[in-house]
């Protein structure tokens, strides 16, 4: 039987976190829209985004594009809760940064 990997949970700036591969560009435009209409700036009960780390240590967004780039773009220097959810063997640092592609 396999051993339970210990949730790895973590505070980062979202304007460092790499762009997921599905979404090369960025956050859908309109889907931030409305993230922003209802949520502003705060991160309050905001649910950890899901992120892999890749083996050159850089932390890659499965799910949370959207609230990373709400928060990098209304509260810079903001930090958000992410939870590591696995590591993966490709290099990311040369994937395009939240900051990189903020609208």
């Amino acid at each position: 039987m396999m051993a339970a990997m210990q949730p790895d949970y973590r505070e980062v700036d979202p304007r460092e976190l790499r762009v997921p591969p599905s979404r090369p560009q960025g956050a859908d435009p309109g889907k931030l829209q409305r993230q922003i209409a209802k949520f502003g700036a705060s991160r309050e009960g905001m649910p950890p985004l899901w992120v892999f780390e890749s083996s050159d240590g850089v932390l890659v967004i499965y799910n949370g594009a959207t609230r990373a780039t709400r928060i990098a773009k209304l509260s810079p220097g903001t930090t958000v809760p992410v939870e590591v959810i696995g590591k993966i063997p490709k290099n990311h640092a040369k994937s395009p940064k939240i900051r990189e592609v903020l609208p």
